[in-house]
This record gives C-alpha cells, sequence and structure tokens, in this order.
C-alpha cells in the first residue's frame, strides 16, 4: 500500500519522467532537431516506390530534438535529419521484406517481452527511465486502472499512447530477432567451406625478396606516358565501379575563416591590461565596471581542492587584492583576482532527514529520533511527512548549496538532530541534520575568475566579406574561379554532393552551399554563404553534373586511373628489363640496384598488408610456391618484385569442423554479412530525396 501511495503521490512527476525518457527508446541515438519546412509536398523521400511522409519525418526529426536537449548535445541540424531519413529508409525495406518472409508477432509474443517470462529486459529499460518508481507491470497498471492511482484521463491518454509507442517498437525489435535468426542460417560453412578455410591458414611461406620500386621510373618518361584514351578504356572495363543511385555534382569550394586581425588583437591586449590595472586599483570587483566583454564569475573554495595547475599556483601565491592574467591560449584570455584568504571548516559529517507539513509534526519527528527512535520507525510512523533520509553524508560548508545552513551546521551540538532552516514555515519542505563530525579548518579562498575572448571587429569581418566578393565578382565562373584562387590568397578544394549529403566536406551548416549547388547550372560560382557567427565564409563553384556514372573526366578519377595505368606501364617495363636477369635473389638484388628483404605470408589473413610489395597477386603465387621456388619479377603495389621461398611453416592446430565454422561466419558468413543487411536491402533499388525541397534556410 505504500508503494501505492507513493506512485499515487508522484503521478504527474512520473508522467513528465516518462514522456521525456520514451524518447531515448523510441529514437535512439540521433541528436537536434530539424528545420522550418518549406513547400506544399508531402513526400520527404521515395523508397522503391513507397514514400515516407513528411509529416512522419517531421515527427521523428522532432523527438530527436528533444532528445539533443535533453542530453545536452548539439549537431548540425542537416546531418540529424540525414541520420533520420536514412533510419525510415532503413526501417521500410526491412518493412517490405518482413511481409514478404510473412514474419508476424502474435499477441501472446508481445506481452511475453513486455510484462510475461522473459520481460526483463523491457523491465530493466522502464525502470531506468522512470528513475525506479515504476516498473513495467505498474506502467501497464496505470493505464489499466487510473483510478486506482488517481490519474485524470488526460494523463491516462498520454501513458496510454506511449504504451503503443513502445509495444510497437518492441514488436520491431521482435521482428528483428526473427528476421537475424533467418538470415542467420542462410550463410553458415558446409565441410567444404570449413576445410577450405582451414587449408589456407595451414601454410605460413617465408620468403626472400627484392622489389623494384614504380618511383624508379620518372612519370614524365614517354614510355610511361598515360593518354585520354588509356584512361578512357580503362574506365570502361570497370565502368560499373563509378555508377551512381542519383545525381551527383563536381563542385570546387573555398572557405574563410573569420579570425581577428591583428589590429583587433592589439586592441584588445589593450583592453585587458587596462582591466588588469583596473582590478588592482580598485576594492573587490569594481574594476570590472565597464568592462562588460568580460565575463567574470566569483567563486570561493578550498585551496586543496583547486585542481586546474595555473589556478592553483595563482591562488597560493597571490595576495589579497592581487590580479593578473593567469593564462593566454590563442585569442582567450583567464584572468584572476584573489579577493580573500582565510581558514574555514569545509567537510561536516552529517545524517539528514527530508520532511514536510506543519511545524509541529516537524517538531514531533524532532524530537522522536533525539529520544533514540530509529529513521526506520520514525519513516514508519510519519510516512506521510517523510520524504527520505541519508546516513552519513559528507558536505561541505563552503559549497554555496549549503549557505543557508552553514551557520547551523557550523555551530550546531554533535550528536542531535536540529531543524536546518530556522526561517521554517507551515507545509515547507525542510531538512533535520544531526552533525556527526567536523574537520579541522583548512584555507579557503575566494577569487574572481575573468574570461575574455578576442573576437573579430566589425570592420575585420566587413573587410574579409569585401576581398571575398571582389575575388568572386571578378571569376564569376567554375574555371576562373579554380584557376585564380590561389593568386588572390584562397584556396580551392574540391568536392561530389548530392541531395543526400547534408554537408560539404564535414563543414557544418554548410546545406544552403549544397542547395544552391544542386539548383545551379554548370559553371556557375555561388554567392557568400555564412558569416561570423558560423565562424567563416563559405563559397561554391558548380564544376560538372553526373547522372549515372562519374565519368573518366571527373578530374579525381582521372588522377587515380592515370596514376594506375602509369603504374601498370612502369611494371610492364620493369619486367622487360630485368626478366632473367639472374638466378638468385642477390643476383636480382644487384641487378635491380636494391637489397634483398624478408617477409611471411599466409594466404588466410584477413588484410593482406605486408612490407613494400602488399598485394593479392603476390600474396596468391606466394600461397602456392614450394620452398625453394622462386619466381618473378612479377607486378606488386608498389614496385615489381621477386620472391623466394626459403621456408613453409605448417600450422600444428588439428582440423576441427566447429572452430573454423565458427571463423568462417565470423570472416566470411552470416555474422560478417549481417552488418551490411540495409545495403543487401537496398540491392538496385532506387531512392528519391526531397529533403533539399523541405529544409533550407
Amino acid at each position: 500500500m505504500a508503494t501505492l501511495e507513493k506512485i499515487r503521490s508522484k503521478s504527474v512527476l512520473l508522467l513528465i519522467i516518462i514522456g521525456v525518457a520514451l524518447l531515448a527508446f523510441v529514437i535512439g541515438d540521433f541528436f537536434t532537431s530539424g528545420r522550418t519546412l518549406f513547400g506544399t509536398g508531402t513526400t520527404v523521400a521515395k523508397v522503391n516506390g513507397k514514400s515516407i511522409d513528411i509529416q512522419e519525418f517531421q515527427n521523428q526529426v522532432q523527438a530527436a530534438s528533444q532528445m539533443a536537449q535533453n542530453q545536452g548535445q548539439k549537431i548540425d541540424q542537416a546531418v540529424l535529419q540525414q541520420q533520420v531519413l536514412n533510419q525510415m529508409i532503413a526501417q521500410t525495406l526491412f518493412q517490405e521484406e518482413i511481409e514478404a518472409l510473412g514474419l508476424t508477432v502474435t499477441d501472446d509474443e508481445l506481452s511475453d517481452a513486455m510484462v510475461g517470462a522473459h520481460s526483463q529486459g523491457f523491465n530493466a529499460m522502464v525502470m531506468q527511465m522512470t528513475q525506479g518508481q515504476l516498473n513495467a507491470q505498474q506502467f501497464h497498471d496505470m493505464i489499466l486502472n487510473p483510478q486506482k492511482y488517481q490519474l485524470q484521463p488526460d494523463q491516462v491518454a498520454q501513458l496510454r499512447a506511449q504504451w503503443l509507442q513502445m509495444e510497437k517498437d518492441m514488436e520491431q525489435r521482435i521482428l528483428q530477432a526473427k528476421f537475424n535468426a533467418l538470415f542467420g542460417g542462410t550463410l553458415v560453412a558446409n565441410k567444404l567451406d570449413a576445410k577450405a578455410l582451414y587449408d589456407e591458414a595451414a601454410n605460413t611461406q617465408k620468403m626472400a625478396y627484392v622489389l623494384k620500386p614504380y618511383s624508379s621510373i620518372a612519370d614524365n618518361d614517354p614510355k610511361v606516358a598515360v593518354t585520354d584514351e588509356d584512361i578512357r578504356a580503362e574506365w570502361e572495363k570497370n565502368k560499373q565501379q563509378y555508377a551512381i543511385d542519383e545525381e551527383v555534382r563536381d563542385i570546387n569550394y573555398l572557405t574563410v575563416s573569420i579570425q581577428p586581425s591583428q589590429a583587433d588583437i592589439t586592441k584588445a591586449e589593450g583592453r585587458v591590461s587596462d582591466l588588469v590595472a583596473s582590478l588592482n586599483a580598485k576594492n573587490g570587483t569594481e574594476g570590472l565596471d565597464g568592462f562588460d566583454e568580460f565575463v567574470s564569475n566569483r567563486f570561493t573554495v578550498p585551496a586543496n581542492r583547486i585542481t586546474e595547475p595555473k589556478v592553483k599556483q595563482f591562488a597560493d601565491s597571490a595576495s589579497v587584492g592581487s590580479a593578473k592574467i593567469i593564462n593566454r591560449n590563442g585569442n582567450n584570455f583567464q584572468i584572476a583576482k584573489l579577493l580573500s584568504r582565510d581558514s574555514q571548516i569545509d567537510s561536516v559529517n552529517i545524517d539528514l532527514v527530508a520532511v514536510q507539513g506543519t511545524r509541529a509534526q516537524i517538531d514531533s519527528i524532532l524530537t522522536a529520533l533525539n529520544q533514540g527512535t530509529s529513521v526506520n520507525d520514525v519513516t514508519k510512523k510519519y510516512a506521510s511527512n517523510v520524504a527520505g533520509s541519508q546516513d552519513s553524508l559528507w558536505v561541505s560548508l563552503v559549497d554555496p548549496n549549503f549557505a543557508q545552513v552553514k551557520g547551523t551546521l557550523t555551530s550546531a551540538a554533535t550528536g542531535q538532530y536540529v531543524l536546518a532552516d530556522s526561517t521554517f514555515t507551515d507545509g515547507q519542505a525542510a531538512n533535520l541534520v544531526r552533525v556527526n563530525n567536523r574537520r579541522a579548518a583548512v584555507p579557503v579562498v575566494e577569487i574572481a575568475a575573468i574570461d575574455y575572448t578576442i573576437d573579430p571587429s566589425a570592420a575585420t569581418v566587413n573587410a574579409l566579406q569585401a576581398k571575398l566578393q571582389n575575388f568572386l565578382n571578378s571569376n564569376s565562373t567554375s574555371a576562373d574561379f579554380a584557376a585564380n584562387a590561389v593568386k588572390n590568397g584562397f584556396q580551392v578544394f574540391p568536392a561530389q554532393i548530392s541531395a543526400s549529403t547534408p554537408q560539404i566536406d564535414r563543414i557544418e551548416d554548410s546545406r544552403d552551399a549544397i542547395n544552391w549547388a544542386m539548383k545551379a547550372k554548370k559553371g556557375q560560382v555561388s554567392p557568400i554563404f555564412g558569416d561570423e557567427t558560423e565562424g567563416r565564409f563559405l563559397a561554391v563553384a558548380l564544376n560538372d553534373v553526373y547522372e549515372d556514372y562519374i565519368p573518366a573526366t571527373d578530374p579525381q578519377v582521372k588522377k587515380m586511373l592515370t596514376a594506375k595505368i602509369r603504374n601498370d606501364k612502369k611494371a610492364d617495363a620493369l619486367i622487360a628489363q630485368y626478366n632473367g636477369k639472374a638466378k638468385d635473389i642477390n643476383g636480382y638484388a644487384a641487378a635491380m640496384g636494391v637489397k634483398a628483404d624478408t617477409a611471411t605470408v599466409n594466404f588466410a589473413e584477413y588484410t593482406l598488408v605486408y612490407p613494400d610489395f602488399a598485394g593479392p597477386q603476390v600474396v596468391a603465387k606466394a600461397s602456392l610456391a614450394k620452398k625453394g621456388q622462386m619466381f618473378g619479377p612479377v607486378k606488386a603495389t608498389n614496385g615489381v618484385v621477386v620472391m623466394q621461398i626459403t621456408d613453409i611453416e605448417k600450422n600444428g592446430r588439428p582440423y576441427n569442423f566447429n572452430e573454423s565454422a565458427t571463423l568462417y561466419s565470423r570472416t566470411r558468413g552470416a555474422d560478417v554479412m549481417s552488418q551490411m543487411i540495409p545495403l543487401v536491402l537496398m540491392g538496385n533499388k532506387k531512392v528519391q530525396n526531397n529533403l533539399l525541397e523541405f529544409f533550407h534556410e
């Protein structure tokens, strides 16, 4: 009955706690809020022909925003919205697959997971989100029997909606578990798989080798020249690697960091010096008058509790009334003034009983405690007046939270309960405290800590903006934008964006520039985006628009293909030059003018990374070679290599099917493939992302 009373008395508080905590259960790891909606459409995205409604999307973004506020976290709004959309896309595809498989959750399965024999996890979640006040059964009972908890109809409706949302989420969890169980059974090792995996790891080859690097041939050597026809042919061989699911736009961009000028810094340094002089010349913190741009925090603390080294050094060495700059980090200053230094009792050990009621009721409780009645017995007798208790609590009298009771805790006799707040009136909450022990007085200092950051002046901001605007006015095509940036003091960077790109190269709040680029015509240059609040200006030039493939003419693709083709030609030239020039490794080392080295190779290695000659072709040849066998020169990643197997170590571990099958699942089977389920479900399905039509500034 006492538990029921406790629940009833705190029902409104519980509703607030539950409503906030449910956001974590429903949304998971999303952060910050969405932007204002523009436009009249209702489909924020289409997945394989199925629409995701903007209202449902916005609801989830708003819930994520609330979650962020509760956790004090911040993230770029565009990133948040794309994260939410990605989850909704994945959920749409998952639901489609669930329906195709015919998977369902029965009422009995749902009840069992939430309030039945297998509800331990869900129950722990409810206990956590209600701060231990309710378990899952009690939460459910509040909905079924609201009169028992004296709940109003609107409160019941809110609880019922929250429970239904939790049921929906639990249903999805159960479906996910069923799907995972089915998926896990599709990619398992048979006897041939397990034995092949064992055989791959059975031998480790030790080798001696020499490597002639590709850098030994100059890139501008005519025999390794790369033509446009070479690039086009190489691109065609692997064309599918460059296929894209949505329109991609190739851009160049530049940023201008908005920082204080030297004139701003010089002026600010003088301002800081003036403040220090003013603080030293005047009492207390009067010297701060007229220095509104400085942020001051006044605190009292035992000297031995100061953890910041420079503040500690100042507190120990400064004379009372003195002020100085104690730290400068770039444009950030920390100034301190020692206001007082004395000795005070800091730590006091107390027993505390929280009470409420009339003065007569409080006096009765106080008398009972001082007559030896235990706190437990007093709590039972005065259940409606005792809210809680705590034994042997160490408190600091220097802590501002205890300022009102500092006098009582300093002067009260030990061993006796007293009313901590002498201004108590009927109906208020109060604390009864018993002082058990006081530690000796310690040195205590009062310090004014003052922070100041040099910000760029309006003149500096205007000058930076004017310089960038002049550059954009004189270079209004993407070609000029890239060609003339350096000579004008700017650095241009390449990037590729689409409607699903929330940021340009992780630049926060850059979606407006993306929105411009997705609507611009090829060759256009953007206006200036950003301001001093964002700490930078941003400008973009649109180079090209790609619809189906990233073409061979794309600068980054062309650069990559050129390097590959050139190395292929270098490999052919080096192999032709050194093939058959020696009969052993030392002979090849002499012929190539390089030193011989050693390495080991095991074909079963998950990551094929070896010194100097990484590459699967080299590893494959080495893994099949016999002891004493020499082969090469062959093409490797960084050059051409000649190898000789000097020894083969046998794996002494006997073959075990279960062990190899487990390894297969972890590296090639269901375990590793389960991490790619969203990609598997996506397959070649199309996603139409309309975010930019709804969210922009």
